[in-house]
Order: structure tokens, then sequence, then C-alpha cells
């Protein structure tokens, strides 16, 4: 038998795996190289230093825990993570569409579905990265006040943090990748979706509408963390006048079943979609 001249020889496929892992270091390499990073880093060593200033008034009434919880919570969780994840997510999805080299990427022998698993990976990683270190900031910050702790600094509120923006970039990724995936305009129906997801942690909506959003599984989530009393609540949730414990429901549950759900559409979209470039927003 001739062997086969150079030009003929066939290299295996990647894998569905294997293209979930390629398709993240691919998106990972891209998104560090975004200078919006640069930008978000120092917007949360700025809130951490914003943090200890504030501890340091002498008109301040908040102690340690009301401080550090309104500033993760309302600032850090509530408006730098779901802006920068989204974006993040975006870019790493719509970008491709926008200057046309997804069409390089659709011919491969590869599934697109793993493509997009593998985006979202890659922006859970850099998200989640972001959002620990700016838990770390205010957390500092907020350490460094030690006369404001009643009861010495208490590590768990850190821990509790780290854990609400770990779920956090996990479903607002999906979310994000979803977004991309599926509509024309992503980057505009995300900013709608913040700004309604903050109305509603404002105002005594009903549950059904709450459970549409990121932010109330994530809250629900903070509470069962840090058990607060009943004025650090009312500052965390102020649509809920009389907190208790049941309210608190399963909040893991909630953001896996959204995640996977969204995520889920999301391949779908973007597996049977026929995309044509588009215009950058």
């Amino acid at each position: 038998m001739l062997p086969r001249e150079r030009d003929e020889v066939v290299l295996p496929g990647l894998g569905a795996i294997g293209t979930v892992f390629e398709s993240a270091r691919q998106t990972l390499i891209l998104l560090l190289r975004n200078r919006l990073l640069w930008y978000v880093l120092l917007a949360e060593v700025v809130l951490g230093l914003a943090e200890f200033l504030l501890g340091g008034l002498s008109r301040n009434r908040l102690g340690a825990r009301e401080l550090l919880c309104l500033f993760s919570w309302w600032f850090l969780a509530g408006v730098v993570l779901p802006w920068t994840t989204l974006y993040l997510a975006i870019q790493a999805v719509h970008g491709e569409i926008e200057d046309r080299t997804f069409q390089y990427l659709f011919l491969r022998p590869v599934r697109r579905a793993s493509l997009l698993l593998g985006k979202w990976l890659a922006v859970v990683i850099v998200a989640g990265a972001i959002g620990l270190f700016g838990g770390l900031c205010l957390f500092l910050g907020v350490a460094a006040r030690p006369s404001l702790w009643e009861n010495g600094i208490e590590i768990r509120y850190a821990s509790a943090f780290a854990q609400v923006l770990s779920f956090g970039a996990v479903a607002y990724a999906a979310v994000g990748v979803y977004f991309a995936a599926a509509l024309r305009r992503p980057l505009v129906t995300a900013a709608v979706a913040v700004i309604l997801q903050m109305v509603v942690a404002l105002l005594p909506v009903s549950a059904g509408i709450r459970m549409a959003t990121v932010s109330d599984p994530l809250r629900r989530l903070l509470l069962d963390r840090i058990e607060p009393n009943a004025s650090l609540a009312e500052m965390l949730w102020p649509g809920e006048r009389d907190f208790r414990s049941e309210l608190i429901g399963q909040p893991v549950l909630s953001l896996a079943i959204l995640t996977a759900v969204v995520l889920l559409l999301g391949m779908v979209s973007y597996a049977r979609s026929e995309y044509d470039s588009r215009t950058r927003e």
C-alpha cells in the first residue's frame, strides 16, 4: 500500500470535551486582553478605599457588618458583577459574529454547542476572579477598621460573599451567552435586564417575578449564610418588610435550574441559528 501524501493526512478531532477546553483556553486569552478588566479591577480597589474612608467618619453609624454587606451586595454583587459578566459573555460570543470569524469556526469539524460551553466556562473563570478580587478589596477595607467589629473580625462574611459572587458569575455568564447566541442586540437587552433586576430588588414584587432574576436567589443565599438581624435584613431586602427564615427556600437549586435552562437554550440557539455579520453595538 502506498503511503498517503502529506496533504492527505487526516488528524483526529478534539472531541466534545476537548473542544470545550480548547474553546475555553482561546476565549480566556482573548478576554484577558480586554482593557475593561483593568478598569473594573481599579474600580473595585476604589470601592474598597471608599468603604475604608466611610468607616472612619465620625458621622458613620454603621458597624462593620452593615458596611461590608451594603458595599458588597449593592455595589459589587448588584452592579459590578452583573454588568461585567454580561459584557464579557456577550463579547466572547457576539464579537465573532460581528467580525465574521464565526464563519471559520463553524466550518471546522467541531460542535457548536461545545464551542459555546467553552466560552461560558472561560467567562465564568474571569468573572469569578473579578468578583472574588472585589470581595477581597471590600473585606480588607472594613477589616482595616477593627474598632467597627463588635466581636472581632469575622471571616465568615468574606466566605459568604465569596460563595455568592462565585454563584453569580456562573449564572450571569449563562445569561450572557444566551443573550449573545439568541438575540440580535444582546448588549442592549443585557442593560435593560440589569436595570429591571435592580428595580425588582428594591420593590415589593411577587415571588414569581423575582424568580426570573439572578439577584433574588443570590440574595436569599447571602441571607442564609450571614443570618442577619432585622435591621441588616431590611437593608439588604428593602422590599420584604417582614423577613423570615422560611423565605430563603433553596437558592442554590434555584440558581442551578436557572443556569441550566438558559445555558441549554443558548447552546440550542447557537447550534441551530444561521448567523450573518451584525453591526457592532
